[in-house]
C-alpha cells in the first residue's frame, strides 16, 4: 500500500482553506500546553529532583547505594508501567492520563516532604510514586496526544513536546536549589515546589489538553487532506517520510522484522544515556576535572538534548526518521568512547555535548519512527509493548557498569562496552525498512 495519499492538483480555494483553518488551529497552542506538562512530570521530577536528592540524601543519612536504588526503581517504574498506560489512553484517553501522572507527582511530592525518614520510603516515594507519575504524565500520552494532532509536521511536533524536558530540568534546577538556600537548608520546601507545579500540570491537562482534532471538529494538521497536499506542492515542502495508512495492533507489529529492530535501537539509545550520565560526575572527578567544570558539562549536555530535539524534528520531517536515529545512537557511542580518556576539557565537553545531541535527537526519532510505522492510533500500545525491555535494560546498566569498575578499577572496559552496544544497534536499525501488513492481517 503506497504510504502516501494522491496528490490532487493544487488551487487557490485549497490555499485559502489551509491558510483560514491555519488561523484556528488549536494544536499550536496544544504543543505548548504539552510540553511544560512534560517539563513538569519529566524535567523536574527526574532532572530538577536530583539538586533536592543531594542535601535529603546527607540530612537522612542515606548511601549513594540507596540513592541509585531510588533511581533504578523510577526508570523500571516508567517502562514497566508503560503497558499500564498504554491501556489508560487507549481506554480513557490521553488528556487523563496526563491528569492522573501530574497527580502522581503531587502524591510523590507531599510524601518526600512530609513523611520519609528512611531509605525504604524514599524509593517508595521518589522511585516508585515520581516513577509513576512520569509514566502516566509524561512522553507516551504526551506524544500520543502530539501525534494525532499533527501528520505532516509530526517529527516536529513530537520534538517540541520532547523539550519541555530538558526546558524543566535547565529552568527547575536552580530554582529549586534556590529555594533550599532561601529555606535555610530545608529541602523539604523544594517539594513543595515541585507539588505546587505537579497540581498546575494537572489543571493543564484538565483544562487544556484535547485527545484529537476531531474534539475540537479540526483535522490533523490544521487543514483538509487536500489543501495540505496543494500546500506542499505551493510552497515546495516535499517529503519522502513514509507514514503507514494501515491499521496496526501490537499483535500485528510484532509480526514484523521492524517492531524487533526499533527494540534493539531503543537499547542502545537508553544504555549510554543512562548509564554514562549515572557515572559521569565520579569518571570525570578521576580523571581531575573540578566539580565546578563537571556541572558546566552536565549543563551543556542539557542544551545540547534540546539542541538534539529540536535538529531533528526540523528535518524528520523530509527525510526517513530512522536514518537520523541511527546517526544519533552512533553520535551517542562516539561520545561514550571519548569520555573513557576525556582528561582534557575539551575532550570532556564534547563527550557531554554530543551524549546530549545525541540523546535528544534519538529520543525525537525513536517516537516518529513508531508513530509513522504504526501510525498514532496503535503508537501508545507500541511504546507500551517496546518499553519495558528498554528500560529495564537501561535501569540495570549503571550497576552493570559500576561492578566492572568495581573489579576493574576503571571505566574504561564498561565505557567500550556501552559503546560497541549503541553502534551496532546502531547498524541493525538501518535494516528497520517500513513495514507492511500481510494480506491476512488487513
Amino acid at each position: 500500500m503506497n504510504s502516501q495519499p494522491h496528490t490532487p492538483a493544487f488551487s487557490a480555494s485549497s490555499l485559502e482553506l489551509s491558510m483560514a483553518d491555519a488561523g484556528k488551529f488549536f494544536g499550536w497552542k496544544l504543543l505548548a500546553a504539552l510540553s511544560a506538562i512534560v517539563s513538569v512530570n519529566l524535567g523536574v521530577a527526574y532532572v530538577g529532583a536530583s539538586v533536592i536528592n543531594a542535601p535529603m540524601a546527607r540530612e537522612l543519612g542515606l548511601s549513594r547505594g540507596t540513592l541509585g536504588l531510588g533511581s533504578t526503581v523510577f526508570v523500571l517504574s516508567v517502562g514497566l508501567g508503560a503497558p499500564l498506560v498504554a491501556r489508560v489512553i487507549n481506554s480513557l484517553g490521553a488528556r487523563l492520563s496526563l491528569c492522573i501522572g501530574s497527580l502522581f507527582v503531587a502524591f510523590g511530592s507531599i510524601l518526600l516532604a512530609s513523611w520519609v525518614t528512611q531509605g525504604w520510603q524514599y524509593v517508595v516515594a521518589y522511585g516508585l510514586m515520581l516513577g509513576l507519575g512520569c509514566a502516566f504524565g509524561a512522553l507516551i500520552p504526551a506524544q500520543t496526544c502530539a501525534s494525532a494532532w499533527f501528520e505532516r509536521r509530526r517529527a516536529l511536533a513530537l520534538a517540541l513536546v520532547l523539550t519541555g524536558s530538558g526546558i524543566g530540568g535547565l529552568l527547575f534546577a536552580p530554582l529549586l536549589t534556590r529555594v533550599i538556600a532561601l529555606a535555610d537548608g530545608n529541602w523539604r520546601a523544594a517539594w513543595y515546589v515541585v507539588l505546587v507545579a505537579a497540581l498546575a500540570a494537572a489543571a493543564i491537562a484538565l483544562l487544556v489538553v484535547k485527545n484529537r482534532p476531531a474534539d475540537l471538529g479540526q483535522q490533523p494538521d490544521g487543514a483538509k487532506a487536500q489543501a495540505i497536499q496543494g500546500g506542499e506542492q505551493a510552497t515546495g515542502f516535499v517529503s519522502t517520510v513514509y507514514r503507514t495508512r494501515e491499521r496496526w495492533t501490537v499483535r500485528d507489529a510484532m509480526r514484523t522484522p521492524a517492531f524487533w529492530l526499533i527494540g534493539v535501537a531503543a537499547v542502545g539509545e537508553s544504555v549510554p544515556s543512562v548509564a554514562a550520565i549515572a557515572h559521569a560526575v565520579p569518571h570525570l572527578r578521576d580523571l581531575g576535572h573540578s566539580a565546578e567544570a563537571t556541572a558546566a558539562a552536565l549543563g551543556l549536555f542539557a542544551m545540547c538534548t534540546i539542541a538534539g530535539k529540536l535538529s531533528v524534528g526540523f528535518f524528520c520531517d523530509r527525510i526517513e526518521p530512522r536514518y537520523a536515529w541511527s546517526v544519533s545512537i552512533v553520535m551517542m557511542g562516539l561520545a561514550v568512547f571519548v569520555a573513557t580518556h576525556a582528561q582534557s576539557a575539551a575532550a570532556m565537553y564534547l563527550f557531554t555535548g554530543l551524549l546530549g545531541f545525541g540523546s535528544g535527537a534519538a529520543l525525537t526519532c525513536w517516537h516518529s519512527t513508531v508513530a509513522n510505522y504504526f501510525g498514532p492510533t496503535a503508537f501508545a500500545s507500541i511504546l507500551g509493548a517496546l518499553m519495558p525491555f528498554s528500560n529495564a535494560v537501561a535501569a540495570a546498566s549503571p550497576f552493570l557498569v559500576g561492578l566492572l569498575y568495581d573489579r576493574q578499577g576503571t571505566y574504561t572496559m564498561a565505557f567500550y562496552a556501552v559503546s560497541a552496544v549503541s553502534i551496532i544497534s546502531a547498524l541493525m536499525l538501518l535494516a528497520a525498512v517500513p513495514p507492511r501488513q500481510s494480506p491476512a492481517t488487513q
